[in-house]
């Protein structure tokens, strides 16, 4: 009898080991994702000062990884991201050698690049492509081209 109470209370302090585990690790990670949410708030304010609470909602709902530069006036943009183009194409930043699989402006006046999901990336690749766009600001190296990297994956056209 003894030998059966001792076996059922080593099962519930290792159940209730287990449990208390498994919290502690949930809690964790709310608190990690708690935190890098904050991160990509704050990044995106430091690009754009003037963010309403419509378009933070907007770029947080998106997988935004880094966000370098500030907006500014009178920055030409396209001509910015149309003349870095050729420098992503001589270092192979396009996917399927690299990263990047699109780039645009969007409305908030940031160029936008878009990285590949499932290609490794790291600071010194998003360091790497900021550095190729800011070579080709206007002054050059200035560090103040508002850029966003998004994470996401391709888009399949032919529906397989």
């Amino acid at each position: 009898m003894e030998n059966t109470n001792s076996k059922r209370i080593r099962f519930f302090l290792a159940a209730g080991l287990i449990v208390v585990v498994c919290i502690a690790g949930i809690v964790l990670v709310n608190q990690h994702e708690k935190a890098r949410t904050e991160e990509q708030r704050e990044a995106i304010s430091e690009v754009i000062p003037d963010i309403d609470e419509r378009d933070m909602e907007y770029l947080m709902s998106r997988n935004i990884y880094a966000a370098y530069g500030q907006v500014q006036k009178n920055q030409d943009l396209m001509a910015i991201l149309d003349s870095a183009s050729e420098g992503f194409e001589e270092k192979h930043l396009y996917h399927p050698d690299g990263p990047i699989f699109g780039h645009g402006v969007n409305y908030l006046d940031c160029i936008e690049i878009y990285l590949h999901e499932e290609f490794p990336v790291t600071d010194e690749t998003t360091d790497e492509i900021y550095q190729v766009i800011e070579s080709h600001a206007r002054p050059p190296g200035t560090n103040d081209t508002p850029v966003i990297f998004i994470r996401a994956g391709l888009i399949n056209l032919d529906g397989t």
